[in-house]
């Protein structure tokens, strides 16, 4: 300690980093501890006041702004992240310490978000924000512990996907109507599954041949932040042809204000305005859902989606018929390999159920 006396008082001087701090203080206790606890607040990356040499912890905006640039800067996420965080700023208020944020201060923005009619996965996606910028206060000891965050359950019941008729019949008003830029975008988007965002992020060296699969989109820059690879289906190449031999960024054009006043074009045109479950990211969900449906492996869907966890790959299955087929053929195929007095009830008539039920056949 460089603690000292000076005209009846105790002295804490120090220099850290080319800047020096002191201050006197009436025991030498309190400035061993004053300096002691700042040595240890500049070490933490705590900004520290100058002019009255004290430390003090992190506001939210302060916390926001390190963490943007740590996790989600130059990202797909970025604006995503940004918009989030000025959200919970214009709530929480932006000089609010973090060590200040409870738990009831969590349950009252959950209803704040409620009010203003976010879904749950809404909601749980903005808490999820805030939830890492504390984990980062945690691991760098800027913050002693989080909060007990709130939780928020979400509907994982099957999603909306268009069926077949329906792609077809939105792919003739958009050729009718002479939108064949944005057909081009919404069958690559049905074919591969990608988020837009993922999209508008892909270059078109990563778009390449691969000896196994053939062509093939290579992500970089995912949500999740995992490259992964997608094999592309052929009318996937058509309608990225044209674009992958002039722009380095094949569908750099579609940002969110675009796509959104493509597709309003679209839900007016079909009468599906009022319809709040026809919206473009359907596309991904669609591509989900079928690969689900036509292939009934949830490890190959999750891998080409890109998500992290099997839970969000489940709420494309739950379950699908070709599962329960697959399992009656299963079952049936075992029991008939060792009774063979046991027949696939599929080869009798349709009055098999109701007969077996009154005890008629054995």
């Amino acid at each position: 300690m460089t603690t000292r006396t000076s005209r009846n008082k105790f002295l804490a001087d120090f220099m850290k980093n080319k800047v020096r701090y002191r201050k006197q203080f009436d025991t030498r206790e309190e400035a061993e501890a004053w300096e002691s606890n700042l040595k240890l607040a500049l070490s933490r990356g705590e900004l520290v006041d100058k002019d009255e040499k004290t430390f003090r912890p992190l506001c939210l905006q302060e916390l926001f702004d390190r963490v943007i640039n740590r996790h989600w800067k130059d990202t797909p996420n970025e604006n995503t992240a940004r918009n989030h965080c000025y959200q919970l700023e214009n709530f929480f208020g932006p000089k609010t310490l973090i060590k200040n944020v409870s738990t009831s201060m969590l349950d009252k923005f959950v209803l704040h978000c409620k009010d203003k009619g976010n879904a749950p996965a809404t909601i749980k996606l903005k808490l999820a924000t805030l939830s890492m910028a504390f984990t980062y206060a945690v691991e760098r000891e800027l913050l002693e512990k989080k909060p007990v965050f709130p939780k928020i359950k979400v509907n994982n019941e099957r999603m909306v996907f268009f069926s077949e008729e329906e792609e077809q019949e939105i792919l003739t008003y958009l050729e009718e109507n002479g939108m064949d830029d944005f057909s081009d975008f919404f069958v690559w988007q049905i074919d591969t599954g990608m988020r837009p965002i993922e999209s508008r992020y892909l270059h078109r060296r990563n778009i390449k041949k691969d000896p196994v699969l053939g062509p093939c989109a290579y992500l970089q820059k995912t949500k999740n932040g995992e490259k992964r690879t997608i094999p592309l289906t052929r009318r996937a190449m058509l309608a990225v042809e044209e674009r992958f031999n002039t722009l380095d960024y094949p569908w750099a054009y579609w940002n969110k204000d675009r796509i959104r006043r493509a597709w309003d074009k679209v839900r007016e045109g079909l009468g599906r305005s009022n319809d709040k479950d026809f919206i473009f990211y359907v596309c991904r969900h669609t591509c989900g859902s079928r690969l689900i449906q036509r292939t009934n492996n949830l490890l190959l869907t999750k891998e080409w989606l890109g998500h992290k966890d099997i839970k969000q790959t489940l709420r494309y299955a739950r379950l699908s018929p070709q599962s329960f087929l697959q399992g009656l053929n299963a079952l049936e195929y075992s029991s008939s390999s060792v009774d063979n007095k046991v027949t696939n009830l599929s080869t009798f008539g349709d009055n098999t159920y109701e007969l077996i039920t009154r005890g008629k056949v054995s």
